[in-house]
């Protein structure tokens, strides 16, 4: 995707009536976003709406009440998105466990119709391990683990994500693991097993560039691969990659305390942007070239 200009269409978002802002899942789950400035920026925040009511309780007298609001309001559990200035990165940060995740937030995106593209959102990969993947000479075994959820399946064309689809189907509510090994000894000839190895190597490229679909929890909880690297002194080993623990990611601890006067949002994008920050040269040398 080329360079998108985020501030001209999160300055679109902010003229669009709430029922264009408004997106209902195929769970039945109702999203809604909403453009906010801060620090001369526009940002963008997505919730999920809840369903039932909250209670409250009084901590004098210990009684446990329904917590009613006045006209036609609801509770949200919201994450604030971050747009950085380079290469369509983005920063994201929950506000708490039921907040949406990044493949709630790319369906609604696109739902709304945030830019004439379709968005797809995927963690930003190390440099070092696609090298080390594209770079192989040989990928001996994939192997990826999920809990099925047929809203948020990845795109079909993949064999790998294919064999994930017929499985998510047929065992809708379990635990799935898939592991596609090419037999380094025996099992065919050296040709059929170059073929195939090469044919693993380019499933598993595409494996890694639809983490976005994948990531979370209604997605992949693990994805590795096996593969034989060459060396800088011209030998080769075999390495084993783990594509979940080698994306750039950050945890930060946002306390907000009941005398703050700045919103929930703000705290948010200040962690996203200090993120950022402290990661900025990893991730421009990840999606360089």
């Amino acid at each position: 995707m080329d360079p998108v200009d985020w501030q001209d269409a999160l300055d679109g978002m902010l003229h669009k009536p709430p029922t264009l802002r408004t997106f209902t899942s195929p769970d039945g789950d109702v999203y809604i976003g909403e453009s906010v400035a801060y620090l001369n920026q526009m940002h963008l925040i997505v919730g999920r709406i809840a369903a039932g009511n909250m209670q409250t309780v009084d901590l004098d007298h210990g009684h446990i009440e329904e917590l009613r609001l006045e006209g036609n309001r609801g509770f949200i559990d919201t994450s604030t998105v971050c747009f950085l200035d380079y290469a369509n990165i983005v920063g994201v940060m929950h506000g708490n466990q039921a907040a949406p995740r990044s493949s709630a937030i790319q369906r609604w995106m696109n739902a709304c119709g945030m830019i004439t593209e379709d968005v797809a959102l995927w963690p930003v990969i190390s440099k070092s391990v696609w090298e080390k993947l594209q770079n192989a000479s040989a990928v001996h075994n994939v192997e990826l683990t999920f809990r099925p959820n047929p809203a948020f399946m990845p795109q079909e064309g993949v064999s790998l994500f294919g064999f994930g689809r017929e499985a998510g189907v047929r065992y809708a509510d379990n635990r799935v693991t898939i592991k596609v090994e090419v037999q380094k000894r025996g099992g065919g000839s050296p040709t059929s097993r170059a073929r195939g190895q090469r044919r693993l190597q380019d499933d598993a490229v595409s494996l890694v560039s639809g983490l976005g679909y994948l990531v979370g929890p209604s997605g992949i909880d693990r994805a590795r691969a096996l593969v034989t690297s060459p060396t800088e002194d011209g030998h080769f080993k075999e390495e084993a990659l783990d594509f979940l623990k080698h994306h750039i990611t950050a945890k930060k601890r946002v306390e907000m305390r009941a005398e703050e006067s700045r919103p929930r949002h703000a705290a948010a994008v200040h962690a996203i942007m200090e993120a950022a920050q402290e990661h900025r040269s990893d991730l421009r040398a990840a999606v360089s070239g």
